[in-house]
């Protein structure tokens, strides 16, 4: 059996879009430098520094991989790691996957993450998302056999992620990852995303869901007279993949396009019960609000997936609720929130459940399915 870890993360270098963008926008491009009086990383998007949140604890986070579990808090996390340019070894990368017994693994940004809310102008999104996919094609050119990157896609044009999702083909790409953030007020089921959706169906390339720091996420109106620090935000903003996917089930994406497979990323799964078991009674006697042709169960087996984590208690019980086959298991490493041996603990915690053949299905045959790996 193949086992894949669906949802990794690269640790981009800091100066990678100063490097990689085009030249007309260098000027505006995502950089890092030293604050001059606490000696710590200030992250610069468009000549704005990033509001509200130390970057330094978040750049301690995306390195921090095992920290927890050696009993360190946030924000004692080291933030030197994240420097190391050990992280662009994918030599190394594949010795790690070797140890934990995972055959592919699917590679999504770390910085990337943080700095899309940031840039509003949609031409300098694309460059910055161009910029960072030539950097990770680039990057696994002798292992894309077994490293797969989630390439980035702006939707703040519509045109240009279409063009960008073409050039992604071209370069093996299999998925793209959309940021969960709304976008100028609208559904990700607006007819203006349409074209993007209709290229991806007819690339067969899957379109990933993955949570992004952004300031606006679900929960953030009870907050509005203070910040309310990281673990508040930590269980917030995973509703934003939930809700970005119930917009495109609710305006008809998938009636439009039969074919398009999405999966929210770093999400977790133990809502996915609720939110079919909700959305079928709604749509009984609701439905006509909706864009909707049947049930959000069928939209479910056909259209989505969902990555789990490894520990997740609830994921065996989801899965004898909605089916063994759209569900898969991501590690989230190198961040601080990962999992360590992912596949032996989810093998562990799905085996004491659930039959052979579905734990296989769940580490392995799943995501290769949506990726098309």
């Amino acid at each position: 059996m193949r086992v894949i870890d669906g949802d990794s993360h690269f640790l981009e270098p800091l100066d990678l879009w100063e490097r990689y963008i085009d030249p007309q926008y260098r000027e505006r491009a995502v950089h890092f430098r030293k604050d001059p009086t606490t000696g710590e990383y200030i992250m610069i998007a468009d000549g704005k520094p990033m509001p509200n949140y130390a970057f330094s604890e978040l750049l301690g986070d995306i390195a921090a991989y095992g920290q927890k579990e050696e009993g360190r808090k946030w924000g004692e996390f080291d933030s030197t790691l994240a420097l190391s340019p050990d992280w662009q070894d994918m030599n190394k990368r594949c010795g790690f996957l070797d140890e934990e017994g995972i055959d592919a693994q699917v590679v999504y940004p770390s910085l990337a993450l943080l700095w899309e809310f940031m840039l509003t102008d949609p031409a300098l999104a694309d460059a910055h998302c161009r910029a960072y996919n030539t950097w990770a094609f680039d990057l696994v050119a002798s292992h894309k056999n077994r490293l797969y990157p989630g390439a980035h896609l702006s939707l703040r044009d519509p045109q240009l992620a279409v063009r960008e999702l073409q050039r992604i083909a071209k370069l093996g790409g299999r998925t793209a990852f959309v940021a969960a953030i709304p976008i100028d007020g609208k559904s990700f089921g607006h007819p203006d995303y349409d074209p993007v959706w209709a290229v991806a169906q007819e690339l067969d390339i899957s379109i990933s869901i993955h949570i992004s720091f952004h300031l606006q996420y679900p929960g953030s109106a009870w907050y509005q007279d203070r910040v309310p620090g990281m673990m508040y935000l930590s269980m917030s903003v995973p509703q934003d993949p939930r809700l970005a996917l119930a917009t495109m089930m609710f305006d008809g994406v998938f009636e439009r396009f039969p074919t398009l497979r999405v999966a929210t990323v770093e999400a977790k799964s133990g809502w996915v019960g609720e939110w079919i078991e909700r959305l079928d009674y709604h749509y009984g006697y609701q439905g006509h609000h909706s864009r909707m042709k049947r049930p959000a169960s069928e939209y479910f087996a056909r259209n989505i997936w969902i990555s789990a984590d490894p520990e997740e208690k609830m994921l065996p019980h989801v899965v004898q609720f909605a089916g063994d086959d759209k569900f898969f298991i991501g590690s989230d490493y190198p961040h601080g929130e990962g999992f360590t041996h992912p596949i032996h603990k989810a093998r562990q915690l799905l085996s004491a459940t659930l039959p052979a053949a579905s734990v296989e299905k769940i580490l392995g045959a799943n995501a290769a399915r949506f990726y098309g790996i």
